[in-house]
């Protein structure tokens, strides 16, 4: 029995047919050399490294981050990643991560293209489900959103369209598009990320924004806020409140909407 505890070492020898760095090839074969039973200070000879890398290497191979690892051995830059989708350097890594349990040659795909320099935005390949609650509801019925069971709520309130309801983003979609395929007439302006009129904020799962530029660092991080017309979720599941363009905290940031255009003319 080898001394790798999560993960097969199989499955980091089909990774090392895959990885094209120095450092992955070296650190692959440090972690299934171990699991053969080679000892860490053996090991730190043989590669000319310290036994802590050695030990470090291992303990991060040998877990639920392999393929994050790997990408950073393999050179991709997470935290350049994250900005251009305006994400948490965490969310990718666990992006990355959750390629984990896709075929290798699959997985090594997406890190090599992230690793030979385009950085891009995060896209999930698969579809997700939105649920939304319009701020509105919530507030009538004297919710927050710091309520844990928020969605529940919804749920159990008799609700229904435009206050809440649920619909599929396919892979390539933002989510106004989705919600406009699904019949729902939402609050937008720019479609391009350069307004807060269609501003949204995720309560569960997350949503990458490639091509924003309006909201701040603090809106997003600390508010949670996303724009849902360059809004691409990359978890299965997406819990958002609308209407948040409306409010006092994203006011300076609203352009006239196509819809008060046409009224003002009328």
């Amino acid at each position: 029995m080898g001394q790798l505890e999560r993960v097969d070492a199989d499955r980091l020898r089909a990774w090392l047919s895959e990885v094209r760095s120095a450092e992955a090839t070296a650190a692959l074969m440090t972690a299934v050399a171990y699991d053969r039973g080679i000892g860490t200070a053996e090991l730190a000879s043989w590669y000319d490294r310290s036994e802590e890398w050695v030990e470090e290497t291992i303990t991060a191979l040998d877990s639920p981050g392999l393929v994050s690892t790997v990408a950073r051995l393999e050179g991709v830059d997470i935290g350049a990643v994250a900005a251009e989708s305006n994400l948490a350097p965490a969310t990718v890594r666990d992006w990355f991560d959750d390629l984990g349990d896709e075929p290798v040659g699959e997985a090594a795909d997406v890190v090599r293209r992230y690793a030979e320099g385009s950085v891009e935005p995060v896209r999930t390949g698969s579809p997700s489900t939105v649920y939304h609650l319009d701020r509105d509801a919530l507030t009538e019925h004297g919710w927050s959103l710091d309520d844990e069971d928020l969605f529940e709520k919804a749920a159990n309130a008799d609700l229904d369209l435009p206050e809440y309801g649920r619909f599929l983003v396919e892979p390539g979609e933002s989510i106004l598009e989705a919600a406009e395929r699904g019949g729902r007439s939402w609050p937008y302006a720019c479609r391009g990320g350069a307004c807060s009129n269609c501003a949204v904020v995720v309560v569960k799962g997350d949503v990458a924004m490639p091509g924003q530029s309006i909201l701040s660092d603090e809106q997003i991080r600390g508010a949670n806020a996303r724009l849902s017309c360059v809004g691409v979720p990359i978890t299965d599941e997406v819990k958002i409140v609308t209407g948040i363009g409306d409010t006092e905290a994203f006011a300076d940031l609203r352009l006239p909407s196509p819809t008060e255009e046409t009224e003002a003319s009328d």
